[in-house]
């Protein structure tokens, strides 16, 4: 099981970190550049707007979907996901669009970014399939599809250069008077539709079974560690019901930082809200870039905790793989953080800082930057701790616990955003995800003495 845990987890970490990073650094960062802090930051609000609320097209269906099939051999209730994320989605863009309109945000956009969101939910949930199904690779191709197809539109407009300006013009003209934020989420849009048709290809040629002779296994097993074909829909309900609670839980303490930054920082200055925001985008896209290793890990390990507790076979290896993994990156990728970030960030957002005003906002995104990327450390834990309470099938435990981290992060942010803008949000992070991988850790070492025992 190790030699082919590794080699599917070089195949998925590889092609992610041939796309992505280039995703981040070459088109996002530059595009940041281009459009300059401000008007990113108004882009950056819109897009965790959406992003916030797109748990509702999920509703942590996707988990439970990988799951079931990683411990049933199948999709059991199919009719009942499809009806239940038709009905979720008309409750996303109702909310955002309400969301939006109070916020006075740009709506046009807005609608953009939302149907963005849909098409990645269902590209999710292709995902979800093939992880369930352990067609790794297949997933792996998936999962860089959307980010490669926009490099290569925001590419065309940024260094070939085709003009943005004529193209919206001709094309799209009731966005030209922000033509630069409409290509970028344009170039989304294309990767997202493309993603989409790859993920319906995919699934027609990996319908066939995991493994017959482990289907036969998990069919005979006393423990059944998935909801039986006849379930009531009230007891089903009630179970996913959990799930969506998690999903939406945990999208809340890690999104809603940009919300509140954009409302808590303005002061006289409209658009101080928005720079702020722009200032945290710096630092959390590479937070973001160092969650995709912790984060694919998360995908392959979900399925095999779920399979090895159906089987009943033991875990603790997988555990202590994925644990030694997580640390050693997350450990050096913050270090580096923490003693270099002023580098990092001057080399790619500040090479020609010689003002006293650039030098004070390097200095500022320096410390941001610190901070969130030492949370990187609890939240690559969850990725393995959590993950392994989440196969448990300790939903509940594990949603009540993220309403507790919403609070503890909306209670820190709301104290310290006013006083210390995007930093004091950092803080707030860091302290949030401790306390979620703090927990997770003590749950799970309590669950092993047990089963020693």
């Amino acid at each position: 099981m190790s030699k082919s845990f590794f080699k599917n987890l070089i195949w998925l970490q590889a092609l992610n970190w041939l796309i992505k990073p280039v995703w981040i650094f070459a088109i996002e960062r530059v595009v940041q550049m281009n459009l300059g802090d401000t008007m990113y930051g108004e882009y950056y609000v819109l897009f965790n707007l959406g992003l916030l609320f797109a748990v509702l097209l999920d509703l942590g269906l996707n988990s439970y979907v990988s799951r079931e099939i990683a411990a049933a051999g199948r999709l059991i209730h199919k009719k009942r996901i499809v009806y239940v994320r038709l009905l979720m989605g008309f409750i996303y863009v109702l909310l955002v669009l309400i969301l939006g309109k109070f916020q006075s945000l740009d709506l046009r956009f807005l609608a953009l970014i939302i149907l963005n969101q849909i098409l990645a939910s269902f590209t999710l949930l292709f995902r979800a399939i093939l992880q369930g199904r352990q067609r790794f690779i297949a997933d792996s191709i998936l999962s860089v599809t959307d980010r490669f197809v926009a490099i290569l539109v925001c590419a065309a407009f940024l260094y070939i250069p085709i003009s943005e300006a004529e193209f919206v013009r001709n094309w799209f003209p009731i966005f030209n008077a922000k033509s630069g934020i409409f290509i970028f989420v344009f170039a989304q849009f294309s990767g997202y539709f493309i993603a989409f048709i790859t993920g319906l290809v995919w699934l027609q040629k990996t319908n066939h079974a995991i493994n017959p002779s482990e289907n036969e296994v998990l069919k005979e097993s006393s423990s059944k560690n998935y909801l039986a074909e006849d379930t009531s829909l009230k007891d089903w309900l009630l179970h996913i019901g959990w799930f969506g609670v998690l999903a939406l839980a945990m999208s809340f303490f890690t999104r809603i930082d940009t919300s509140m930054i954009h409302e808590l920082s303005r002061s006289s200055n409209h658009s101080e809200g928005f720079f702020q925001a722009g200032l945290y985008a710096k630092s959390y896209r590479l937070l973001d870039a160092a969650l995709i290793f912790s984060t694919l890990l998360s995908t392959q390990l979900l399925p095999l905790f779920t399979r090895n507790i159906a089987m009943g076979t033991s875990v603790k290896s997988l555990l202590k793989i994925g644990t030694g993994i997580v640390l050693g990156v997350s450990v050096i990728a913050s270090l580096v953080s923490i003693f270099g970030g002023e580098f990092i960030l001057q080399k790619l957002y500040y090479s020609k800082a010689n003002s006293t005003m650039e030098l004070a906002t390097l200095s500022q995104s320096a410390r941001i930057f610190a901070v969130l990327m030492t949370a990187f450390i609890p939240m690559a834990l969850v990725h393995v701790f959590g993950t392994f309470i989440t196969a448990l099938g300790n939903i509940k435990w594990l949603a009540v616990l993220a309403l507790i981290c919403v609070l503890i992060n909306v209670t820190i942010n709301w104290i310290v955003i006013p006083k210390y803008g995007a930093y004091g949000a950092a803080w707030g992070c860091f302290i949030t995800q401790f306390s979620f991988a703090m927990a997770c850790i003590i749950k799970t070492m309590q669950y092993l003495k047990l089963k020693e025992n």
